[in-house]
């Protein structure tokens, strides 16, 4: 066996290619149809759209889809490895479609949810055996698990209740976050937490919570892009917290509960504080995450000793306090991240599983190199550029100078997103298509926050680092290539570095080496020759509420929208129309 086609149905859809046991490509629908979490479903074959949650889905999608794939990477494999939390049924459709859309494969494979994660960390990681950890919000063979892996076998060793994810989800819920589109607050709590403090007096009710969460029975969908409103809170052991009693209010939208949820809630009541800008909600969502970070560690303790490395991976594997807190430990010789831990790395884990443990192709030894996150396409219109470049101001530039112009239009708090290459796969911008800006700038993260990115003020910017320089100024004691782990700014650069240093201190780093990213490590290394420091601010490049680009236009279209400086494509600099006189200073200079 030697080529893989990978497909992970339902959201976050992605389309992978596995070539002899290396990720080839991988495409991820949000990035095309431009919403976050996108799906593509075949769960029926009737035309036309279908409401599901928070979207509408179609056949015309997933066939406009599969033309992509077909340009990309051609209609024949060796086999096929589907993961669509076991729905049998759709499984059966999408083989349907693929041969009515001339597609070929010699076997097909249906990978079970954690499955396809446990496989997504352990055969790319630089290990021949691991401990893995797979936990996220739900999977149709359990919630948390963990898995050994040795060699081309994966081995469930454990499946616990433990709902990780929709605790921590529900906890932004509780808090008073609004949640993204999709329904998940997670990623802002995490932010958020940094606010507040542990109340001590309210762990134990925390570590409670998160031992005994159960899923509480969803509100009905009222329309789409509402699926906040099918997320019912579950306060379990939580609302016992004396000080937090006055916080539960009538549950307007139900007006009280049945059954089994009627006891988890109360008598029609539940607890929701007042939101991110109150310190009651920060303590209470920093004291939760102590207590998940706590079980998380629990869980694992039965495992010290006996395994080496770990890999860590699914949707909470973006819980960078989380990662850090396991690392610090110490217990485990060497830890492996993936840059796409959550659903949209499922159809490649789920690939690479059957290229190992079906594909007779020995015995796995580790991935044998840097595992690039650079294995999006490059963007959707780039036959457009030459139409782009009539309608917006640009300056040509040589390829060598364009690392230094870069450095120095960012030292001089200009604001620069970058459009180069294939796009990084997950949900972090690491590089290829960022918006970069200038860390010693104490106004900075403001500036990106009200004029670019119009985000919460309370959630961070993460620095980019030359990883060989990186420890001189943030307490990592590994490289942190996909910005999995949420380390600390060390003290004494605090001040120096005040847009990327959270307001605890901490630090959303990602660490990069000449070998990853020539260009960004070129870049810098040129900012430091101007700053002192190899370390920017980088941000994801899309407009607000959308997914991370992968379209030209869009990335230009900011320049009119927000106040965005510039757009470096490859080596082409972009400007605002009206501003040419812009590039006569930076050629002078």
């Amino acid at each position: 066996m030697k080529s893989v086609l990978g497909v992970t149905l339902g959201h976050d859809t992605s389309f992978a290619h596995i070539v002899d046991g290396k990720i080839a490509a991988v495409m991820e629908a949000e990035r095309y149809f431009r919403q976050k979490r996108y799906k593509l479903h075949c769960i029926t074959m009737e035309p036309g759209k279908h409401p599901s949650g928070y979207q509408y889905v179609s056949l015309d999608d997933m066939e406009l889809f599969l033309g992509m794939v077909a340009k990309e990477w051609g209609k024949k494999f060796d086999a096929l490895a589907v993961q669509n939390q076991g729905r049998v049924e759709e499984f059966k459709n999408f083989q349907t479609i693929l041969a009515k859309n001339g597609f070929e494969f010699g076997a097909a494979y249906h990978i079970d949810h954690h499955l396809s994660h446990a496989a997504l960390a352990f055969f790319t990681s630089p290990f021949d055996e691991a401990l893995i950890l797979s936990y996220d919000g739900e999977g149709n063979d359990g919630q948390t698990l963990i898995f050994g892996g040795k060699g081309s076998q994966i081995e469930y060793l454990h499946n616990d209740p433990m709902r990780f994810g929709q605790s921590y989800n529900n906890m932004g819920y509780i808090a008073g976050i609004k949640p993204e589109v999709e329904g998940t607050t997670s990623g802002k709590a995490m932010g958020l937490t940094a606010y507040g403090e542990v109340i001590q007096e309210w762990l134990p009710y925390a570590r409670e919570y998160v031992k005994k969460y159960v899923k509480a029975a969803p509100r009905k969908i009222e329309g789409l892009n509402k699926y906040g409103k099918a997320h019912r809170i579950n306060d379990i052991a939580l609302r016992d917290i004396p000080d937090l009693k006055k916080f539960l209010v009538p549950d307007e939208e139900e007006g009280g509960v049945k059954g089994m949820v009627k006891n988890l809630i109360g008598e029609g009541k539940v607890l929701r504080l007042n939101g991110p800008e109150d310190k009651t909600a920060q303590n209470f969502s920093h004291t939760v995450q102590a207590a998940w970070t706590e079980a998380v560690i629990e869980l694992l303790k039965p495992y010290f000793g006996k395994h080496q490395n770990l890999c860590v991976v699914g949707g909470c594997a973006l819980n960078g306090i989380t990662n850090y807190e396991i690392q610090q430990l110490g217990v485990f010789k060497a830890t492996h991240f993936v840059p796409n831990p959550s659903d949209c790395g499922l159809s490649a884990g789920a690939a690479l599983y059957v290229y190992w443990a079906h594909g007779n192709n020995g015995a796995f030894k580790g991935y044998g190199e840097y595992f690039s996150p650079y294995l999006g396409l490059e963007a959707f219109d780039k036959n457009d550029l030459p139409a782009l470049r009539e309608q917006y101001p640009h300056m040509d530039l040589t390829p060598g100078e364009t690392p230094a112009l870069l450095a120095s239009l960012v030292f001089s708090d200009y604001i620069v997103g970058v459009i180069r290459g294939r796009y990084e796969v997950g949900p972090r911008a690491l590089g290829n298509r960022s918006i970069l800006c200038n860390p010693l700038n104490k106004d900075m993260k403001d500036i990106v926050n009200k004029k670019v990115k119009h985000r919460e003020w309370y959630r961070p910017f993460a620095p980019i680092a030359a990883a060989e320089s990186a420890t001189q100024y943030f307490t990592n004691t590994e490289d942190i290539p996909y910005m999995s782990v949420i380390c600390y700014t060390k003290e004494e650069y605090r001040d120096i570095l005040p847009s990327i240093t959270h307001v605890d201190g901490s630090s959303r780093l990602q660490t990069l080496r000449e070998d990853a990213h020539p260009f960004m490590h070129k870049t810098l290394k040129e900012f430091e020759k101007l700053s002192g420091m190899p370390i920017m601010l980088n941000t994801s490049f899309n407009p607000g509420g959308e997914p991370i680009l992968n379209f030209y236009a869009v990335g230009l279209e900011m320049l009119k929208t927000t106040e965005l400086d510039f757009v470096l494509i490859e080596d082409t600099l972009f400007c605002k129309p009206g501003r040419e006189e812009i590039f006569a200073s930076i050629k002078k200079s």
